[in-house]
């Protein structure tokens, strides 16, 4: 019993030693190292006192920045048939419009036509050239005319030139509107009741689509004086009533949409 009780003895003496030596071989090992990182001269310290710590850090993002509301129309499509003109000088010069702060409403001054023909009259205007080439009219007689939008007598709407390019509609305020030609039975030019109904959906539309306001609807009468929508020219209440029915749509079709 003796003799285990002193081998057992030895044992943990010889663990304590390698333990220690360890201890001291790690401890002389951190001393290098730090003594390594250290600076050399005098230089070298004061250089690291004099160092500025420089954190670069991303400013801070608003709101606003980090999420970009998108704009969402509410006003469906009326019911546009797209028959695009041909590009030409006369109807359609593909010429691109500045930012478009306006709808114009016209009325054709031509009773009885449909839509179709005043978009087929646009479209011949195309031949312009040829017929100036050839001695038929002169320069001067060649007629520059076309609308972005026609609406006929049984509230048909026929786009002829896009939003955003420039239509021979409206003089001066072609670069930067939406014209809408309207068809009508008579002389007084006063709009049938599917006209009226597919005007007051197109307006809104292009409207909503432009996010423009209630005053930004004009007639051409508004930019040059012409009697132009003559109905709408000579009574003034129904402009303003007309108007107001644009607005209301654009409000119904906002609560549709939950808006």
């Amino acid at each position: 019993m003796g003799k285990r009780r002193e081998e057992r003895k030895g044992k943990v003496r010889h663990r304590h030693l390698l333990v220690w030596v360890a201890a001291v071989i790690l401890t002389a090992a951190a001393i290098a190292l730090l003594l390594y990182l250290l600076p050399k001269d005098d230089a070298d310290i004061d250089a690291l006192l004099n160092e500025t710590l420089v954190i670069e850090t991303e400013p801070p993002h608003t709101e606003a920045e980090t999420e970009t509301e998108e704009y969402v129309m509410v006003v469906p499509d009326p019911g546009i048939d797209e028959q695009l003109l041909t590009v030409n000088d006369w109807s359609r010069p593909g010429e691109a419009c500045d930012t478009i702060t306006n709808v114009v409403i016209h009325y054709l001054a031509n009773p009885g036509t449909t839509a179709q023909q005043n978009h087929d009259y646009f479209e011949s205007l195309k031949n312009n050239g040829d017929l100036i080439a050839s001695g038929q009219i002169t320069e001067d007689e060649a007629v520059s005319m076309s609308a972005n939008f026609v609406i006929g007598i049984e509230g048909e709407i026929i786009e002829c030139v896009p939003p955003g390019e420039v239509a021979y509609a409206s003089n001066s305020a072609n670069h930067y509107s939406v014209s809408i030609e309207n068809c009508h039975v008579d002389e007084t030019g006063q709009f049938t009741e599917a006209t009226y109904e597919s005007l007051v959906k197109l307006t809104a539309y292009l409207v909503d689509m432009y996010d423009l306001e209630r005053d930004d609807i004009i007639r051409h009468y508004d930019v040059t004086g012409k009697m132009c929508p003559l109905y709408y020219v000579e009574n003034e209440d129904k402009w303003e009533e007309f108007k107001d029915d644009v607005m209301s749509y654009i409000e119904e079709c906002r609560e549709a949409a939950g808006v």
